[in-house]
């Protein structure tokens, strides 16, 4: 016997091509019952489904939607914050018959994007290059940084939490403050202690060439941070390992700050290990900041609340065109003070 066909079931369960295609393609157009009735019957003459590519080449779309990543595809999993958002963007896609694909780029080379069979992409740390490259294959793209360029953006007012940050770090008396930030970039050194200026000149250069937006969160943090005694750490990733990391090569140190700003959750509850383990005592000895609010952050972390998951999900809906014309979203943020924070030691 030859390949079984749609036309093969239909004759055998005496129904038209087009119930069977139903059965498969658009089960809300058959009752529960004689739905299962053939597939259990396409299933023991052993018929698994309609081709899936022909089915895109007939529909001109995939149903997948790509999202981009340009530091690793396997620092995905390593981020908690990562991981949220992108439950919320696949639930929304999946409750729509849709499913998402992580595409691995640089922040220049963005050729795997030009090679992968989706219907749109979802940028989770855009570069202007990457918006060149939905442009040029006529795909919308979404991203969570605001920037011209792109079909949409969900984000809070990244610059205005920093500063937020900043200034609850200054009013509890903090003059030695670090901050540890993800290295987005290959040119930005890692684990070494550097002046603010450094960071900003490298973000001013890339800008220039169109590889990297400049991160409002980093820069307000800096701006209300102005007049103190601060530097910076990069870190290699956004993770609780590169968080402890990061502190080590602070903490280890005479002239240590008596805060550290951790520009992610992820990041901060990897600072809190170390100072633990070297007996300091956060809140007393040091204060810590984060940003994301975790659910590990409940814990004591002092950090920015947003809507994590829910930026996830209004990304899905900004690809299926559900949020009724609106193309830019700016959602709330709250500072949340915990015991991770505290007056400067006299």
């Amino acid at each position: 016997m030859g390949k079984v066909t749609m036309r093969d079931i239909a004759q055998v369960m005496g129904v038209s091509v087009m119930t069977v295609s139903n059965a498969f393609n658009r089960p809300d157009q058959l009752s529960a019952e004689l739905r299962g009735r053939i597939l259990a019957r396409a299933a023991k003459m052993g018929y698994t489904g309609p081709n899936a590519v022909a089915r895109q080449l007939r529909e001109g779309r995939t149903r997948v939607f790509g999202v981009v990543v340009t530091q690793g595809v396997e620092r995905v999993f390593e981020d908690p914050y990562q991981v949220i958002l992108l439950g919320g963007l696949a639930a929304e896609l999946e409750a729509a018959g849709a499913n998402i694909l992580l595409v691995g780029t640089g922040h220049d080379d963005v050729d795997p994007m030009m090679r992968v069979g989706v219907d749109g992409f979802v940028g989770m740390c855009t570069t202007h290059p990457m918006a060149a490259a939905a442009s040029r294959r006529g795909l919308p793209l979404v991203t969570t940084d605001p920037m011209d360029g792109v079909d949409g953006w969900v984000s809070i007012d990244d610059r205005q939490a920093g500063l937020a940050i900043a200034d609850h770090v200054r009013r509890l008396g903090h003059r030695r403050v670090t901050v540890v930030v993800e290295q987005t970039v290959p040119e930005h050194p890692c684990m070494v202690v550097q002046q603010p200026d450094h960071l900003l000149d490298l973000l001013q250069v890339l800008q220039a060439d169109g590889i990297y937006d400049v991160w409002p969160r980093t820069l307000g943090v800096l701006e209300g941070l102005e007049g103190l005694d601060v530097d910076v750490v990069c870190s290699a990733g956004s993770s609780c390992r590169a968080g402890r990391e990061a502190a080590a090569v602070v903490m280890d140190r005479q002239d240590r700050p008596t805060a550290v700003v951790a520009l992610s959750d992820a990041l901060a509850l990897g600072v809190l290990d170390a100072l633990r383990e070297r007996g300091v005592v956060p809140g007393r000895d040091v204060s810590v900041t984060g940003f994301d609010d975790l659910p590990d952050a409940a814990a004591g972390l002092t950090t920015i609340r947003q809507p994590i998951r829910d930026k996830g999900r209004l990304l899905g809906q900004l690809l299926l065109g559900q949020t009724g014309g609106e193309r830019h979203i700016v959602l709330d943020h709250e500072l949340v003070v915990r015991s991770s924070t505290g007056p400067a030691p006299r």
